[in-house]
């Protein structure tokens, strides 16, 4: 017997899907969109015109004016009234900022998973670091975003040391404080292996030790160790960069 469907329920069905679909595409520009700017395919200050974005990844523009939204709310992306949106620019003093307040939340959710956390989380540290030892390191100067692998083991690593602080709000935060301090990384030609193996293998047995007053320095100087290095050369390339705009000045023609 043929299922007779109201017309209600149709139309309903039908908003349902195309609310699926316009929600699926913005999430698909969204996802290109973040990844150019995190590679610095898109340097900062980059204009992200709605023409520019809809030709650049073959979308419509109401899923890009949605997926720009989006990353206006992580802070990859700025909005200003009468002039559009625009990748967000880069600053010694955000860097600082960014890294510090990393810092600050990934202690408390190391210390919260560490108090919280069962056997099952015990088993990812080990389960990643596993995974995460089995690849070769990159060879020096290698750029992390040629090696997507390595990247995406390293960060399931570290995402599983903080897994069980029990907010996914908390792990929202960090995970959008890491993208932010690798684009860094990234602008200022300072991407690199994230430690060798063994100060991560470390890091894993302190930690499944649950002795927080061991674990939370170690894993702040894992981090604080990097940064220094990518302040050192970001300062160089925002210096070379001031420099070239100051050129850039001098060499424009008089109107």
């Amino acid at each position: 017997m043929e299922t007779i469907i109201p017309p209600t329920e149709r139309s309903s069905a039908q908003a349902s899907s195309r609310i699926g679909e316009a929600t699926s595409l913005a999430r698909a520009v969204y996802e290109r969109l973040k990844l150019d700017i995190l590679s610095t395919e898109l340097p900062p200050r980059t204009k992200l015109g709605v023409d520019f974005v809809c030709d650049r990844y073959g979308f419509g523009t109401s899923p890009v004016r949605e997926a720009l939204t989006l990353l206006v709310g992580e802070g990859f992306v700025t909005r200003i009234d009468g002039r559009g949106f625009s990748v967000a620019g880069v600053s010694v003093e955000e860097f600082i900022e960014l890294t510090e307040t990393r810092c600050w939340l990934e202690e408390i959710a190391l210390r919260k998973s560490m108090a919280n956390g069962g056997i099952d989380w015990e088993e990812r540290i080990v389960l990643e670091f596993h995974r995460f030892s089995r690849l070769s390191r990159p060879a020096p100067g290698t750029r992390l975003s040629q090696n997507v692998e390595w990247v995406k083991r390293h960060k399931a690593f570290h995402d599983a040391l903080i897994a069980a602080c029990g907010s996914r709000w908390l792990l929202g935060y960090c995970h959008q404080l890491r993208e932010q301090t690798y684009r860094y990384r990234r602008i200022s030609s300072a991407e690199r292996a994230g430690g060798a193996l063994n100060e991560h293998e470390r890091l894993m047995k302190v930690v499944l030790e649950r002795d927080p007053e061991v674990a939370v320095p170690l894993l702040m100087e894992h981090y604080r160790s990097r940064n220094e290095i990518t302040l050192a050369r970001f300062r160089r390339f925002e210096a070379g960069q001031t420099g070239q705009r100051r050129r850039g000045k001098r060499r424009a023609p008089a109107p």
